[in-house]
């Protein structure tokens, strides 16, 4: 039997019995099982996002890779090569298939002498064309923004903070003044500081651990905001500085940061070497 995929530039890839196992196998060598199957259904394209939910297991049945849902950009796969993407453009939308694989094609690393097998569970939740996906983003990166700013208009006001923003859009404002040098690039700088959100929400704390960071300035280790804003302190000096997404993760979930989160640092400048 014979199926067409996005993959092999609409090749078609004979499948072929795979000893009593249930599973078959494509010219490639990739083997697979479908555990639900709509034929009826619509396959992704290269270029689609799919919906994903993936379990990975080892022969012996520990799953050692869970991922509940999750969205990724269909590539084309390497013609000859068993790979996840080919075994995604063989599936339809509500499929679930268990595809089995070494673990260096699974986490696409080199392959090495202790590769092991493994049973890639799969289920195509969702089909979402490119140019869907790319238009639904730009609404929610243009609604994310506005809610952003009125955010954060609102807290200026709350907090009668009236300093004029930089030219990057950072809020700097002079807790205390410091009576040591201004840090230059290059120069390591250690700070304690306190990070919250606009609600008040602390989201990382040096105090809290007793642990000060240091990090080299100018070398971009930390988010734009905090290198900005401590380039302007001088030793001994403490300051707020109220971060817009911009400056710090834009529209990326990063740990507990939101998209457009404005962030708010009080910083102590406690040494430059």
């Amino acid at each position: 039997m014979k199926f067409k995929t996005a993959f092999c530039a609409l090749l078609a890839v004979v499948v072929v019995a795979s000893c009593d196992s249930g599973f078959r196998q494509t010219d490639s060598g990739l083997e697979y099982k479908i555990i639900v199957g709509n034929t009826d259904a619509v396959r992704p394209e290269t270029g689609d996002i799919v919906a994903l939910r993936v379990t990975c297991r080892s022969m012996a049945g520990t799953i050692v890779d869970e991922k509940p849902l999750f969205k990724m950009q269909l590539r084309r796969s390497t013609v000859g090569v068993p790979s996840i993407e080919e075994g995604l453009a063989l599936m339809h939308k509500g499929d679930s298939v268990v595809f089995r694989l070494t673990g260096s094609q699974y986490y696409q690393t080199p392959a090495s002498d202790t590769d092991s097998l493994l049973n890639v569970s799969v289920k195509l939740v969702d089909i979402i064309p490119f140019d869907d996906f790319q238009r639904d983003r730009e609404a929610a990166r243009i609604a994310g923004e506005r809610e952003e700013d009125q955010l954060l208009a609102e807290f200026l006001e709350r907090e009668k903070i009236d300093v004029e923003p930089t030219m990057s859009g950072l809020y700097y404002i002079e807790m205390r003044k410091g009576d040591g040098p201004v840090p230059m690039p290059g120069k390591n700088v250690t700070i304690h500081y306190e990070g919250y959100f606009i609600n008040g929400r602390v989201f990382d704390s040096s105090y809290r651990r007793n642990e000060p960071l240091t990090f080299k300035l100018g070398a971009m280790q930390v988010i734009q905001g905090l290198e900005e804003g401590v380039a302007r302190m001088r030793i001994g000096g403490k300051s707020m500085l109220i971060i817009p997404s911009p400056l710090a993760y834009g529209d990326r979930q990063t740990g507990p940061i939101p998209p457009f989160a404005t962030l708010i640092f009080e910083v102590e400048l406690v040494a430059v070497e």
